[in-house]
């Protein structure tokens, strides 16, 4: 069972808002609302005024999905961690706390009436969620440039051949200069 709360929209940082979309947690069919993809949060409320919000943190994906034989609306589709099941309260489920070990992915989907829209709903979700980089992501300062004396063009291809050749020769003119 998912827990609706009573939810006044986001008034800031609003970077998509997409009426008369579908709400869908797990096989659940929320019915119909808007969705509010803010800089601070994704919200759903019903038309009922009834909905849920997501901080950006616990999306661990989102995406579009148009695969008609997965499910049988084009859609947003997102994965997340939080636990709309429970009584808690958003802060709760959204706050620092520690991950409980039996933690759930909890599988959601928005599906707006007009499917045209779902590419600027998935631009904004991105471009919000970037804001909120993951601290155990294990890229880090030191690593960065590493790659800098990598091939420049996308499009060269490595021959591995003639890579083996060439340190084949350059192997047996070494030995022949030692035995001099």
């Amino acid at each position: 069972m998912v827990v609706l709360a009573s939810f006044q929209p986001p008034t800031e940082g609003i970077r998509h808002q997409e009426p008369n979309t579908i709400a869908r947690v797990k096989s659940r069919d929320l019915g119909k609302g808007t969705l509010y993809i803010a800089e601070s949060q994704l919200t759903w409320v019903g038309e009922s005024g009834q909905g849920f919000s997501l901080k950006y943190p616990t999306i661990s994906l989102h995406a579009v999905s148009r695969d008609l034989n997965s499910f049988p609306s084009e859609c947003l589709y997102l994965m997340t961690d939080a636990d709309l099941e429970s009584n808690d309260t958003i802060e709760e489920q959204n706050g620092e706390n520690e991950e409980p070990e039996d933690s759930k992915i909890l599988e959601i989907r928005f599906i707006p009436e007009n499917t045209e829209t779902l590419d600027s709903m998935f631009k904004a979700m991105m471009d919000c969620q970037a804001l909120y980089p993951d601290p155990d992501d294990s890229s880090s300062e030191d690593e960065e440039g590493c790659f800098d004396d990598a091939e420049e063009d996308s499009g060269a291809e490595y021959d591995v051949a003639a890579a083996e050749r060439h340190r084949s020769q350059s192997d047996a003119s070494h030995e022949n200069s030692h035995i001099s």
